[in-house]
């Protein structure tokens, strides 16, 4: 399981993370790995995810685009998704009503668009006809929504 920060346009997150002495000791016994996107975690578990995420909060809310969660079934979700597993509201399924599909350019994320069953192939393939990565994260129904 990894906790992916996926840095704002300009920032160097590992640097930054690494600068501060207060997020070098949440981050010690992790070593968080440098990425063209960000910085990757690997934690043990869901609940070691949430933890990391909401430990350095304040550096996710200033530096970080998007904190997304890499379960260990390969699944992509967002913190909210992460929580609902967690909570034991839901389990994971093969499949998910509520997605966003990401669009990375410039290593950070310039674009995020609502994905639903009935999304149309060509508004999927035009979004990422522009972009130099996209990938799909699960996510909450109010996630989705504010798209």
């Amino acid at each position: 399981m990894k906790v992916l920060l996926i840095q704002k346009e300009g920032t160097d997150l590992h640097s930054i993370l690494l600068a501060s002495e207060t997020s070098r000791g949440v981050l010690r016994f992790y070593h968080p790995k440098k990425t063209d996107w960000g910085v990757c975690i690997e934690v043990s578990t869901l609940g070691g995810a949430l933890s990391i995420i909401s430990e350095i909060k304040w550096y996710i809310q200033r530096y970080v685009s998007q904190p997304l969660c890499l379960l260990s079934n390969g699944i992509i979700c967002t913190p909210s998704y992460a929580g609902i597993i967690y909570g034991r509201e839901e389990s994971v399924h093969d499949r998910w009503d509520w997605e966003i599909l990401y669009g990375i350019k410039y290593h950070t994320v310039m674009d995020r668009m609502a994905v639903t069953s009935e999304s149309a192939l060509n508004n999927i393939s035009e979004f990422a006809s522009g972009m130099d990565k996209t990938f799909r994260a699960r996510c909450s129904e109010e996630e989705q929504e504010k798209l």
